[in-house]
């Protein structure tokens, strides 16, 4: 069950409980004091109409002595009359002496209930007891029953009264009062439950734009954020969950950073380890196959030499390019190079490639003495990547051109050229413009990725100019 109907429920039953205790407790009570009202106003009236009974029997009585018992109860019939009126019942010994009344009272059941009762209280010094009144239906009336018994009193007359006062039209109105209430509870309950449930509503919304957000965040979707203002303990939580989810996205692009960084570093060293590997087969066959001369062996000899050691200072500086893509901190070792010794190393170690295809590689240097600071190792692996790609892009029988200048570092093959919209998207990791012919070379998209970051941590620049069908020129600008 969801926190929001649970609070309502709850809230609502306690509400309903409360109102309905105040309701029924009230209505209890209402009608009690109604019928204590009537109560102790027709008590108060009972009594003053006994005392007035009661002092015509003892006048009657003196006017009487020694009169027979016929006489006396005709004079305590009319006594009655003139205090009682129609609104009482006169007994004596249980029989019915005289009715004014439109009922007929059991008076020998109303004894029996008096007497389960406490008694009201004792009257002067009279052996006389008037009784806390009963409530009795007679003829479908509610009547308030009092009943008054004198064993010996002055008058030297046994008797018993029995006089009423109908309530049914009080409990009646009572009870259209208590409907009247009840329905107003009703109403008061409707209409708070229903401003109770649009203000939790509006109070559980954040919690529910909260779930909604963590939802989305665990789908990936970390841009998102909850409402925060305010001071509240909710717009609290929601500023911390914003700054989770701002914490997790940072996270999950760092680890998502590194494995991709991770990825070219691997694509990057197989791909430089081509080149050189390349060289060493080149010379090995030559010397198995081919009768060299002294002179000319130990030149291969040296050139297989050479790249092993080179091989070998590119696997730690592949090392310290992982920490610098992971650190950002370069750690590479620039020296003072001669750009024509340089050039020529980088023409020599790509001969057996280009004669695959019978390309001539033109070197161009001006100044001829013109020198460099740059660590010459990853360098190296940039003028390959480039002059490899020329090759690839060149026909068989052609050219391509290696120039330095004090100003840029440049080479240009006449080849097919680059699309226009794929100049800015080649030095991206593993993107190909020519896929389907890159994965039959061999290729994976990271040689101008990875010269791009050489020349980033140099501090060179890295550009691009190509014409479809006429070539292209790709160059560091140092």
């Amino acid at each position: 069950m969801k926190l929001f109907t649970k609070i309502f429920l709850q809230v609502t039953c306690v509400i309903l409980i409360l109102s309905s205790a105040i309701f029924f407790y009230t209505s209890y009570r209402w009608e009690k004091q109604s019928i204590q009202y009537i109560n102790n106003y027709e008590y108060t009236k009972f009594q003053n109409n006994l005392l007035q009974f009661e002092e015509k029997l003892r006048l009657t009585s003196s006017q009487s002595a020694g009169s027979d018992e016929r006489v006396r109860n005709r004079i305590l019939i009319y006594a009655f009359r003139q205090i009682f009126h129609d609104s009482a019942v006169l007994y004596q010994n249980g029989e019915e002496l005289h009715n004014g009344t439109t009922y007929e009272f059991d008076v020998q059941g109303i004894q029996k209930q008096m007497g389960e009762i406490e008694l009201h209280g004792k009257w002067y010094d009279m052996d006389t007891y008037v009784y806390d009144p009963i409530i009795s239906k007679i003829d479908g009336r509610t009547l308030l029953l009092f009943y008054y018994s004198s064993t010996e009193s002055t008058t030297k007359l046994n008797y018993q009264i029995v006089t009423y006062k109908d309530i049914s039209d009080v409990l009646e109105k009572n009870q259209i009062l208590f409907y009247q209430a009840g329905a107003l509870t009703l109403i008061v309950l409707l209409i708070t439950g229903t401003i109770l449930f649009f203000s939790l509503r509006k109070i559980m919304a954040p919690l529910t734009r909260l779930k909604e957000a963590a939802v989305s965040v665990s789908e990936g979707n970390y841009d998102i954020e909850v409402p925060a203002e305010g001071n509240t303990e909710l717009a609290q939580v929601g500023k911390s969950f914003n700054q989770m989810s701002a914490k997790v996205k940072e996270q999950v692009q760092s680890l998502s950073t590194i494995n991709q960084t991770q990825r070219q570093l691997m694509g990057s060293l197989a791909h430089e380890l081509k080149t050189p590997m390349t060289s060493i087969l080149g010379y090995a066959d030559t010397l198995l196959t081919v009768r060299l001369q002294k002179q000319q062996q130990e030149r291969a000899l040296s050139y297989i030499s050479n790249e092993c050691r080179r091989l070998s200072r590119l696997s730690v500086k592949m090392l310290e390019l992982t920490g610098l893509y992971e650190t950002g901190e370069a750690r590479f070792a620039p020296a003072e190079i001669s750009v024509k010794a340089f050039l020529d190393d980088a023409r020599q170690l790509n001969l057996y490639r280009l004669k695959e295809k019978n390309i001539h590689l033109e070197i161009q240097c001006e100044p001829a003495d013109l020198k460099k600071t740059f660590d010459k190792d990853l360098m190296l692996s940039v003028v390959n990547n480039f002059i490899d790609n020329a090759a690839k892009a060149s026909l068989e029988n052609s050219k391509i051109i290696l120039s330095a200048t004090a100003g840029k570092l440049m080479v240009q093959d006449f080849g097919k050229g680059i699309p226009a919209e794929d100049l800015e998207k080649v030095t991206e990791a593993f993107y190909m413009v020519d896929k389907s012919r890159s994965r039959a070379n061999g290729s994976v998209g990271l040689g101008l990725a990875l010269c791009k970051k050489i020349a980033d941590i140099h501090g060179f620049q890295l550009k691009i100019e190509s014409e479809l069908g006429e070539g292209t020129r790709i160059f560091i600008e140092w």
